[in-house]
């Protein structure tokens, strides 16, 4: 087992926002590894942009007030293995120059609770008319709802 990071923006939270290839009605089997090691925490929504960029979708930080994507939120406890699995897991998905980056932001909870969580963001060029207005992606998603929330 790996030892407590010493980094204290990582001990700040253990509750990482999944938005699209992870969440649990998602096809893929990424999100089946995180919902074996981690345990569902709710529904919530993020301050950003989501867009479509053809296999997955990508995050980007918010440009309005109105700029919100939904997903789910899993408590990883010291999931410090499985955060190094998907850190690997989002490199593969997008080499470079475009990539993922794990950072801490903040979630709201449907009871309209805030919470820090760790979310990966977009580093790439989008195209503006490939934005999802509607801030959920479900493209790879069961049609059947798993008692959760709708993305």
């Amino acid at each position: 087992m790996a030892p407590p990071s010493s980094d204290p923006a990582e001990r700040m939270t253990q509750i990482l926002f999944v938005y699209a290839t992870l969440v649990r009605r998602s096809r893929h089997p990424m999100a089946r590894f995180l919902a074996e090691r981690a345990r569902y925490a709710g529904a919530a929504q993020v301050r950003g942009r989501l867009y479509d960029l053809g296999r997955y979708p990508g995050m980007l930080e918010p440009s309005g007030d109105d700029d919100w994507v939904h997903g789910e939120l899993f408590d990883l406890g010291d999931g410090t293995t499985t955060l190094a699995e998907l850190d690997a897991y989002e490199q593969a998905e997008s080499p470079l120059p475009a990539y993922f980056e794990r950072q801490i932001s903040e979630a709201v909870r449907a009871d309209g609770t805030r919470v820090p969580v760790w979310i990966y963001w977009y580093r790439g060029d989008v195209a503006e008319s490939r934005r999802i207005a509607s801030g959920r992606y479900t493209q790879n998603c069961d049609a059947e709802d798993h008692g959760g929330s709708p993305t």
